[in-house]
């Protein structure tokens, strides 16, 4: 008979049908909440309210998440512009910015990921041109680099914050989860986790897989073994996880 299949902890704020749950999944593993950061507004509203009214003046709107498809256009008193261009990481973001009008439909990579966008968006011309970059502190900053260095005319702006529970609830929901790995998305989610459960309940864990190579050196430094899945989204952490749990040793449970 075979050992059951592994919990794995989702630490980033999302629902059942989350992107990183979707793909844990997909991979047979049974995902279980024990969210870290929280969603809280922007620490500069009237930035955002600026250039969500003047959404007309970019030729490029670029998002990141849904999260910040939907706080810019919360911010905005008027219907999404026509013409402007926008482009999304993942599938669910695309869908987002259709769902709030953008017209024409976004451009998106050929997989999920930050990587696999700015890897088709660096086949085209950018010299120049205004492109509004949406962000959350401690974000990757893959697109905005390379459209920097392209020649683009980048503006950023913070459209939400992430914050971290208090350890005692992120404790007690761990307890709760008592999950067998983790899928690790960002530094502040790896040092808001240590300080709710310690590094030895990480480390009691079958595996951790992190997604983006900080992400894996903040864990590092703690003393936290980790796998670094290949590329930075959440279906190749997924996998990563997948293969572990498909080559590890049987459990006594």
């Amino acid at each position: 008979m075979g050992q059951p299949n592994w919990r794995v902890a989702v630490t980033r704020d999302e629902d059942e049908h989350g992107a990183l749950t979707a793909a844990l999944v997909a991979e047979g593993f049974q995902p279980v909440r024990c969210v870290v950061m929280e969603e809280s507004p922007p620490p500069n509203p009237a930035a955002l309210a600026a250039v969500a009214a003047d959404l007309e003046a970019f030729a490029w709107t670029i998002c990141s998440s849904v999260r910040a498809v939907t706080a810019l256009a919360g911010a905005r008193t008027t219907a999404w512009p026509r013409g402007v261009r926008t482009a999304a990481v993942g599938a669910r973001t695309a869908a987002a910015l259709v769902s709030v009008g953008a017209d024409p439909e976004p451009f998106v990579g050929p997989s999920e990921g930050a990587d696999a966008l700015w890897a088709e968006l660096a086949k085209m011309e950018w010299t120049g041109r205004r492109v509004l970059m949406p962000t959350v502190l401690g974000g990757r900053r893959v697109l905005i680099d390379g459209l920097r260095q392209a020649g683009a005319v980048v503006t950023e702006v913070e459209v939400y914050q992430m914050a971290p529970r208090a350890a005692a609830q992120i404790r007690v929901d761990w307890s709760a989860a008592a999950p067998d790995a983790a899928v690790i998305s960002s530094p502040s989610t790896a040092s808001g986790l240590i300080a709710g459960v310690g590094t030895d309940a990480l480390a009691a864990l079958s595996a951790i897989v992190a997604i983006g190579p900080t992400t894996a050196a903040a864990l590092a430094a703690a003393g936290v073994p980790c796998q670094q899945a290949a590329r930075a989204d959440f279906r190749e952490a997924a996998r990563t996880l997948a293969r572990l749990r498909d080559t590890a040793p049987p459990r006594a449970w």
